[in-house]
């Protein structure tokens, strides 16, 4: 099983200190309760949820935790970017901008450039599938494209980057879902956007079984404003991740289950990583409760995740460098049960070759 991890932001207000005496409540009434709902779409798939509300979304929060989810994933891991809350322009010093204005997302205590969310999305590997969700003004080309209207507090949205032909591209796969096309506004009520409120109604609890192109033309019939939801892919976007179901993790069998190592005192099972993104299934059985070390041993460069107890999917733990050297390891208390584990090797070109890896009680 993949990793599931979702960002999700929701600001309600913003610090009137830092924009002027502005404190953007207009409009984002329910911007916080729009989180609120996501969460319980994503967590019951199994997603680990960040969010950040209002004066926790800073610009250095909301950053660094695009760049922490972008070192922890790897090919077919699936990360859920969601946000909430106004945005604006500023004027292009970079001169990547047709209009000569970069678009900003108005975190609680100052503006994010979209060029640094763009450098923020370009570390995550290649392989890894992105969600985007824009439940605002002028978000249906927010990641690239030429906004059409000025900007003004009628017309406020939130970005994603756009880049230069010299910019790194986007090595991960993207589909984005914008609350409404360029130029034209998204409602917010008291209960959350238009757009997440028709998205929580098309989900049906969890009934929903369609694609996120699906679940785009669902949001359509459903929306009760005059906005028009916008589908968009960026990327290398796969036919697997288009015709999965939304929001999905996705389930990566080995081809010959995994294979079972021995809870062991000395001796560890010896393996080899042929190639960059490679993944390696194991399991072990713990026969008593207790605390257990699982770890890898060589100059591999490698994240573990531990599924468990006799579930390859309920996630326990996941680590990619307590041990020595570029080494994951774990140390936990189990009971009972079969236990799962999965190493995966960063794709990159690097730490390939051999490794050992052992259950130690």
């Amino acid at each position: 099983m993949a990793k599931a991890h979702g960002l999700l932001l929701g600001l309600k207000s913003v610090d009137p200190d830092a924009y002027n005496g502005w404190d953007g409540t207009g409009g984002c009434w329910g911007c916080e309760l729009d989180v609120d709902n996501m969460e319980r779409i994503l967590k019951p798939l199994g997603y680990q949820i960040k969010t950040l509300k209002t004066s926790e979304a800073t610009r250095d929060r909301i950053l660094s935790s695009l760049y922490r989810s972008a070192d922890l994933m790897v090919a077919d891991d699936i990360f859920v970017f969601y946000y909430s809350g106004h945005g604006g322009q500023q004027p292009d010093i970079s001169g990547d901008e047709l209009d000569g204005k970069d678009e900003t997302l108005v975190a609680y205590d100052r503006e994010v450039i979209d060029d640094k969310i763009h450098q923020a999305l370009t570390k995550f590997r290649r392989g890894v599938r992105i969600v985007m969700i824009s439940d605002s003004c002028n978000s249906g080309s927010n990641y690239r494209g030429v906004m059409t209207v000025d900007v003004s507090e009628d017309f406020i949205f939130r970005p994603i980057a756009r880049m230069s032909r010299d910019e790194i591209e986007v090595k991960a796969q993207l589909i984005h879902l914008g609350g409404c096309r360029d130029g034209f506004t998204s409602a917010g009520y008291q209960g959350g956007g238009a757009f997440t409120m028709a998205l929580c109604e098309a989900w049906q609890n969890g009934a929903f079984n369609g694609t996120f192109e699906d679940l785009h033309k669902k949001i359509c019939e459903l929306i009760r404003s005059s906005q028009k939801p916008q589908y968009s892919e960026y990327g290398p976007v796969s036919d697997d991740f288009r015709s999965q179901r939304a929001f999905d993790v996705p389930s990566i069998p080995s081809a010959e289950g995994p294979l079972e190592i021995p809870v062991i005192e000395i001796t560890p099972f010896e393996a080899k990583i042929a190639a960059p993104g490679e993944k390696h299934d194991y399991k072990f059985t713990a026969a008593e409760a207790g605390q257990y070390s699982i770890e890898t041993e060589g100059r591999t460069d490698l994240v573990m995740t531990l599924y468990g107890p006799d579930s390859e999917t309920k996630l326990i733990a996941q680590d990619d460098d307590s041990g020595a050297g570029m080494n994951p390891k774990i140390v936990t208390d189990l009971a009972p049960g079969t236990y799962y584990v999965r190493v995966q090797h960063y794709d990159s070109e690097g730490g390939t070759g051999a490794y050992k890896i052992k259950v130690v009680k």
